[in-house]
């Protein structure tokens, strides 16, 4: 058996430039697989975190029952924010800081036109800890809340611009150089009680904000908590709180153990079970990648086979001596697809290096990454070992199964006919 695998290598070493053209196919093909995985999963990550850090929380608490209910009428899921209730989440290994908010729905006017808007309100102090990179999503030139602030906002641009406000009343895109639209800084927000009393209040717009989903933008006013709760007759209360953690990676864990010290009487929810358009969208991410992948490695499949079954037939000859001399099929069969796997293994182990290598490299110097709706930030792409081995096994079984029918056809071959082959 070590004769037929020492008659393999030597094959491979013959005919070095078919060799190296089978070689460079698969390592190109695995290095490519781990290049783009490993920048898609720099990608999904640092869509985790923004939104984690930008906006949701990577956990959110709120009263039992208030998800199924958030299209309905979810104010009536309030509940009291005390400092007790967030010692107490905090006090939870694994949980780094923890703010209130309200989610509300109202109406919001220029004094000449009115649209429907989307409020969040933040206790601005803790919001900071919970959410680092919130005010990541401001325009250039706004302002921030700051922790005293009473009466001001923040508005998504594009609402913004549809009535007409900015920052200390400056001149918008949609004003241009008009003397007649001048824009305002004040907004009047308008809302309901969980009971349905009616309410409003004037705030100054302090900044402008953007965001990867227009009806965000079109519609998202911030505010300070304590504005919110005049507002609808919520004073000392939020409808959910938003909980920042040491390691993301350790998510379900900390988010069981929240749960069972907060009791029935509340429900923790994760960032995907909060935003499952987000989830939904980093999954179908990777069902791309995967189907990429898996293209890549159909196509270093049929180039191998290709170059064994050429090998076959260049060597038509030489089968017919082997055979002739007494070499049994099954040992021909055995010599062209050691032939096979020897290529693969060497293939994919060079693939496998300089897909790590170039990794690694990207990884240490980061790639700039930044658009509308997302922090400015590097991509570390990074790829994990499992996969890593994966992917290895991956393209020897597809060099193996590569080398099957060439090797089948030629131990299938008649002597006589092989040896008087031109």
């Amino acid at each position: 058996m070590n004769i037929l695998f020492q008659v393999a290598i030597r094959n491979v070493f013959r005919n070095r430039r078919r060799s190296l053209f089978t070689l460079s196919a698969i390592a190109l093909g695995l290095a490519v697989v781990l290049v783009i995985t490993g920048v898609s999963n720099a990608f999904y990550r640092f869509s985790i975190e923004n939104a984690v850090n930008v906006k949701i929380g990577a956990l959110q608490i709120h009263k039992t029952g208030y998800l199924s209910n958030v299209s309905s009428n979810p104010l009536l899921f309030n509940f009291e924010y005390s400092g007790a209730l967030l010692t107490k989440i905090e006090n939870v290994t694994g949980v780094k800081a923890a703010g209130g908010r309200i989610i509300f729905r109202g109406l919001v006017s220029n004094g000449r036109n009115q649209a429907l808007f989307f409020g969040n309100a933040v206790d601005v102090a803790r919001e900071k800890l919970v959410c680092p990179r919130w005010l990541g999503s401001l325009i250039d030139g706004s302002r921030p809340l700051e922790p005293d602030d009473i009466g001001q906002s923040m508005v998504g641009q594009e609402l913004a611009r549809s009535l007409n406000v900015s920052p200390n009343g400056q001149l918008t895109e949609a004003s241009g150089s008009d003397p007649n639209r001048v824009p305002g800084e004040f907004l009047n927000l308008s809302g309901a009680s969980p009971q349905g009393r009616q309410n409003a209040v004037d705030v100054q717009v302090k900044g402008l904000t953007r965001s990867l989903l227009p009806l965000e933008e079109k519609r998202s006013v911030t505010l300070p908590l304590s504005v919110a709760q005049s507002l609808l007759g919520l004073e000392g209360k939020v409808t959910e709180i938003a909980v920042a953690i040491d390691d993301l990676d350790r998510l379900a864990v900390v988010q069981q153990n929240l749960q069972k010290v907060l009791g029935p009487e509340f429900e923790v929810s994760s960032w995907s079970e909060v935003q499952p358009f987000l989830r939904d969208v980093l999954f179908r991410q990777k069902i791309m990648i995967s189907i990429v992948s898996v293209i890549l490695f159909i196509l270093v499949l049929f180039v191998i086979a290709n170059t064994m079954t050429m090998a076959v037939f260049e060597r038509t000859r030489e089968i017919g001596t082997m055979l002739s001399v007494g070499i049994k099929r099954r040992q021909i069969q055995t010599i062209f697809f050691a032939e096979s796997v020897f290529v693969g293994v060497v293939g994919a182990f060079a693939g496998t290096l300089l897909g790590i290598f170039i990794v690694v490299v990207l990884y240490f110097v980061g790639i700039p990454f930044g658009s509308e709706g997302y922090s400015e930030g590097r991509l570390y792409p990074f790829v994990e070992i499992v996969f890593t081995l994966s992917a290895f096994t991956v393209a020897v079984f597809c060099a193996a199964l590569a080398g099957i029918f060439p090797a089948r056809r030629a131990s299938n071959m008649n002597p006589v006919d092989a040896l008087r082959a031109s």
